[in-house]
């Protein structure tokens, strides 16, 4: 970083509040491991202190509890801290989260992570579950030319004690031919920036691709996506301009129309899938969401507490 760059990034340390300033000078001390994750923890308190039951900012402080500091809301009366609301509240062992952030960013297997956290194999899965419940406050918006397209994944019942079928083995593969109720649909979109947004269809519709689409597009998007019939229905819905390819005829390409960047997504969503041998439908969107953090935007081991 030259002198330029480095005024710059100190500029804005102005905008910081008093919890981000407190982690940023745990890191930059170079503190133990445990007193940076507690920082990472409580820097997701904002400054207005907003209580998460009520939504009333200004809560005043009330001491601490389990390690971490404790709130109380002026409306409700009711009390909070850091994690309240948040699939978070209630892990134990804080000194080792930030540790574990940082298995999920180098996306290393269950047992991989309990060995480098030193923990059971059984808090490993738990708390990857947890850490990638937690939902992303603000997701980056699909500008300008959005591409859309569905994938499908076997579906999965790893783990499920009570099957209704014949279990497979390694995987196994789907005994009917083509699209049925064994393939699990997911939408991928993405821009020409390379935001993409992942989701799990609960059936290939225009109401269900609505709901994905609709709060993570830009106003004005001119959306590109194959001949599925769904897709023009849900285009005016969402009120955007579209473009259809007629990829049963050979059509590929269209002036700048094509989707050949949702389809290098769904080749590496599925690379990233493959590596944990087998994912059950149920966590297939916890997994969605790490492959958008964690592969696309090179997410931080903070950034997986915030």
């Amino acid at each position: 970083m030259d002198h330029k760059q480095f005024q710059e990034w100190l500029s804005g340390i102005d905008g910081l509040s008093r919890a981000q300033r407190q982690q940023a000078q745990a890191v930059l001390l170079g503190e133990a491991e445990p007193s940076a994750s507690l920082a990472a923890i409580e820097a997701r308190v904002a400054e207005d202190r907003e209580c998460p039951h009520c939504g009333t900012p200004g809560a005043v402080s009330r001491g601490t509890a389990r390690g971490l500091r404790r709130y109380q809301c002026k409306a409700c009366n009711k009390t909070f801290n850091a994690t309240t609301g948040t699939p978070l509240h209630g892990l134990h062992k804080k000194d080792r989260w930030l540790a574990f952030g940082g298995c999920l960013t180098d996306g290393l297997t269950v047992r991989a992570s309990a060995k480098r956290c030193n923990f059971a194999v059984s808090t490993a899965f738990r708390w990857r579950h947890r850490f990638l419940g937690t939902k992303d406050q603000a997701p980056q918006k699909l500008k300008g030319i959005v591409e859309a397209d569905e994938t499908y994944v076997l579906e999965s019942r790893k783990g499920d004690r009570k099957l209704d079928r014949e279990a497979r083995r390694r995987g196994g593969k789907a005994k009917k031919r083509g699209l049925s109720d064994e393939q699990v649909p997911i939408l991928v979109a993405v821009d020409r920036g390379g935001t993409t947004a992942c989701s799990v269809l609960p059936s290939v519709t225009a109401e269900s691709i609505y709901s994905v689409l609709e709060p993570r597009i830009d106003d004005d998007i001119l959306l590109v996506t194959d001949g599925n019939n769904v897709y023009p229905t849900c285009a005016k819905s969402l009120g955007v301009r579209h473009e259809a390819l007629n990829q049963s005829a050979g059509e590929r390409v269209r002036g700048v129309a094509h989707i050949q960047t949702a389809n290098n997504r769904h080749s590496g969503l599925k690379d990233f899938l493959r590596r944990y041998r087998g994912v059950s439908s149920k966590y297939l969107g916890n997994y969605l969401r790490w492959f958008e953090r964690c592969e696309l935007l090179k997410s931080s081991a903070r950034s997986c507490l915030a």
